[in-house]
């Protein structure tokens, strides 16, 4: 630890300085290990420093753990290779959040439910400016997917595409959106309070994405068993 019995009360910082310290100390201790008084005496100023840069403790953890989508977005990018239909779109963006989200619960709770009033677009954008070595190049839809902060909301986008096809009517969109993302909370959460093995991750997701299927063929005429 550094002394800072004599650390001025400000210092020339950046919001990437204590990005870049939170996510030091997220990777080696675990995000518990973050603190005010933690960021200060590693960074060498005062704890009302970080209030310069960050709202809050809240927020500066939300950057801090952006670097966890990039497992996600990696995964859509060379996903949407593969994928022939907008049934496959639809579930193979169901499949790499889940196993994301799964493998990062902390991480994804923070960047998608604590804090729902972030603009993840914006977010993201500040995010690749501090580090662009990180950027991960995903086609037009995926990245407008992306920007639309509500969780629920992101999901009915895509939702919106299998009515503009004719899969869905407007009504069973909704109604899919609203059961098939709150079936997810519910494995989320599950995962949140009990873990998972690595191992078994890819378990979990197969059963979420097999509910997940059984739930959407009572919705639509179109023969879903191939994702089964």
């Amino acid at each position: 630890m550094k002394d800072t019995s004599k650390t001025p009360y400000f210092k020339d910082l950046s919001r990437k300085d204590y990005v870049v310290m939170a996510r030091r100390i997220i990777r080696t201790e675990g995000v518990g290990a973050v603190s005010i008084r933690r960021l200060a005496t590693e960074l060498g100023c005062s704890s009302a420093s970080m209030y310069r840069y960050f709202k809050n403790l809240d927020e500066l953890l939300f950057y801090a753990q952006l670097d966890a989508l990039n497992g996600y977005i990696l995964e859509l990018s060379e996903q949407e290779k593969r994928w022939t239909g907008i049934w496959d779109l639809y579930f193979g963006i169901w499949r790499a959040y889940a196993t994301e989200a799964f493998e990062k619960p902390e991480a994804f709770e923070c960047i998608f439910y604590r804090n729902l009033n972030q603009d993840l677009g914006e977010a993201l954008k500040e995010y690749y400016e501090m580090f662009p070595e990180a950027i991960v190049r995903v086609s037009p839809l995926i990245k407008e997917m992306l920007e639309i902060p509500g969780y629920y909301d992101r999901d009915y986008f895509i939702c919106k595409r299998l009515v503009a096809e004719g899969e869905l009517t407007e009504e069973n969109a909704k109604k899919l959106n609203h059961v098939l993302c709150t079936l997810f909370l519910g494995y989320f959460k599950f995962v949140q309070e009990n873990g998972v093995e690595r191992g078994k991750i890819r378990e979990l997701v197969d059963r979420y994405l097999a509910e997940s299927v059984e739930i959407a063929q009572i919705y639509t005429k179109t023969v879903l068993n191939r994702f089964l």
